[in-house]
């Protein structure tokens, strides 16, 4: 069993929001989607080939990892499933489109806010279109496209900050197939340390972590058991190849800088293992900062994880 190259290619995540040239990406102070997670990331089906008409699709659950520290407001939001594009938008005013959800939510860093979630039942005339764009005819698996869009309540969708995430169907090939699952974290380290750090704005759960302006810390995903998942893919010559999933993580916060702040995933040229953690400095300025870490697989998997840091300040 083997890893995949470093050179994985991530096909989930299209950062939305208006950028500085002065800010670095990981640094989030307006409207942002920093993730989207389907459950399940990947569905494997059980197709009769004379009758794949006939398979039953499950609907695939979405919610969306979404950032709005710059102001306090509600937020408009919309999902759609198309086959996939090169714009990574659901633009195509001849494709198949099925609705995933839409609705309006609660400022995302309010206290208790709920996230978007919505739900994709797929038909299988998108999954046709979608075998129809493949250069590989569905070999291996037919990808879906989730557009998701998110807008300040009332707005104009030219404000939307805009998204873009591909779930996998495939068939059970070959026979010992099993579909991905998203990967979870158990918690951070700090410094090497635990931190019991609890959901922010929770002031039951815990307090935030207190650090002093400037400081450095050293921050590591703890991942859960079984995180890295074995498992196998079809070869045009009808073998087998057998892989183990590559772990990445992205680091962002409304402060402060990150070195480096995308880590994990596989050796590089000359065989050295990467990092998962990083090393991330505090602003000079005291005050709240919020921390997300998202955990992504090669595969689609993703899951969040949300932390508030207290800079220079009593918690």
């Amino acid at each position: 069993m083997r890893n995949r190259s470093a050179g994985a290619v991530l096909l989930f995540l299209l950062l939305g929001a208006c950028q500085t040239g002065f800010e670095s990406s990981s640094v989030v102070i307006d409207l942002r989607v920093l993730g989207v997670q389907a459950e399940p990331p990947e569905v494997v089906l059980d197709v009769d080939p004379m009758r794949p008409e006939a398979v039953e699709l499950p609907p695939v659950e979405l919610v969306a990892l979404i950032a709005d520290p710059g102001e306090e407001r509600r937020l408009d939001w919309g999902m759609t499933v198309c086959p996939p594009t090169l714009s990574l938008r659901c633009d195509d005013p001849l494709a198949s489109y099925v609705a995933a959800g839409s609705g309006t939510v609660d400022d995302p860093e309010q206290s208790g806010a709920l996230p978007p979630r919505g739900v994709a039942q797929l038909t299988p005339q998108l999954l046709m279109e979608s075998v129809r764009l493949d250069a590989l005819a569905g070999f291996g698996g037919i990808a879906v496209q989730v557009e998701l869009w998110v807008k300040p309540e009332g707005a104009a969708i030219a404000t939307a900050a805009f998204a873009s995430k591909r779930i996998l169907f495939a068939p059970r090939q070959p026979a010992e197939r099993i579909a991905n699952t998203n990967p979870s974290m158990t918690g951070l380290l700090v410094n090497a340390e635990p931190w019991d750090g609890a959901p922010c704005g929770d002031d039951a759960a815990g307090a935030p972590l207190a650090v002093t302006p400037g400081q450095i810390l050293v921050f590591e995903p703890v991942e859960a058991d079984g995180a890295r998942e074995p498992y196998v893919v079809p070869t045009f010559d009808g073998g087998v190849e057998r892989f183990t999933e590559l772990l990445f993580y992205s680091w962002f916060a409304t402060a402060g800088q990150f070195a480096p702040d995308q880590s994990g995933g596989g050796p590089d040229l000359f065989g050295n293992v990467p990092t998962l953690g990083t090393e991330w400095t505090a602003p000079e300025t005291e005050g709240p900062v919020r921390l997300w870490v998202v955990q992504r697989d090669e595969r689609g998997g993703a899951s969040f994880t949300v932390r508030c840091i207290a800079v220079g300040t009593t918690p």
